[in-house]
């Protein structure tokens, strides 16, 4: 790892949701420092995306924070590939904490556009890449998402559906596809049966990403549309319209939970990930 890699405890992984704006310079935040905004490696995956290092001034001290805009990664990779470059680099700076965004269609008639979901767990219909970035980990998917990141997430999730004249909601599955398409009818019925409720082209790899790397990680979802077949028709214009006027207020609401998250965890999440004996069965047990 080249040594000019920064060492950051945290990182914001950004989707759909802010990408619309250059995140976080766009927001005018007293609080931000932008060290370097141009950081990319190259990597076992190829070229990581570009991340940038800023520093976050919070009421516990200053946060060392790499910020990477997954939305779009177009460079002649996969998302997936993008994002085993990605938690590569991730992995090298010392990440353990990452808090993530990103855009959804609703699967159901429960929610609609402009809402903003929680998910608890996570549904994986893309290529997997589990195990790539450490062989020898096994990973156990017990709690996807951090409760403490989401606990810091959803105190400010809550405000930001009240400012909106809209709502908020802690528990979802989100169905991660392959992309970059939109899904089909049929498919989406097909997700829903399997018991999905917002579904998108983010989050996976990620969550699994970062419990091989032993960080915690959590995301939010911003409802932009109904999945196909859902309603008769849904509005690709108003899809647009979400994505230019909140993009702003969703990146102070990553900024706000970042400054909330407990500088030592209080979670479990270090616990899902094992390195068993590879000459011992009894090793590779769960017994969390």
């Amino acid at each position: 790892m080249p040594p000019t890699l920064p060492q950051c405890a945290h990182a914001i992984v950004g989707g759909s949701g802010t990408a619309a704006i250059e995140f976080p310079e766009a927001l005018g935040d007293e609080r931000v420092r932008v060290l370097n905004d141009s950081i990319s490696v190259e990597t076992p995956y190829g070229q990581s995306p570009v991340v940038k290092h800023i520093a976050v001034r919070t009421p516990g001290g200053e946060r060392q924070v790499l910020v990477a805009r997954m939305h779009g990664w177009q460079h002649n990779a996969t998302r997936h590939e993008a994002a085993l470059a990605l938690f590569w680099l991730f992995r090298g700076a010392g990440v353990r904490r990452v808090i993530a965004e990103a855009g959804s269609g609703s699967i159901t008639q429960h929610f609609r556009p402009r809402d903003l979901v929680l998910p608890h767990d996570v549904l994986d219909l893309s290529p997997s890449v589990g195990g790539r970035l450490d062989p020898d980990a096994v990973v156990l998917m017990r709690e996807p998402f951090c409760p403490d990141i989401r606990g810091a997430l959803w105190k400010h999730a809550t405000v930001w559906a009240t400012d909106k004249a809209t709502r908020a909601f802690n528990r979802a599955v989100y169905a991660s596809g392959q992309g970059p398409r939109f899904e089909t009818a049929a498919e989406v019925t097909a997700f829903a049966r399997l018991g999905a409720d917002v579904i998108g082209q983010a989050i996976a790899p990620e969550v699994f990403l970062a419990r091989e790397i032993g960080a915690c990680y959590a995301a939010m979802t911003l409802v932009l549309n109904y999945a196909e077949g859902v309603r008769p028709h849904w509005d690709f214009e108003l899809l647009q319209e979400i994505l230019a006027e909140d993009a702003r207020s969703l990146g102070q609401l990553l900024l706000d939970a970042l400054s909330d998250v407990p500088e030592e965890p209080l979670c479990s999440c270090a616990e899902y990930r094992r390195l068993p004996a590879a000459t011992d069965p009894a090793a590779m047990t769960d017994t969390a």
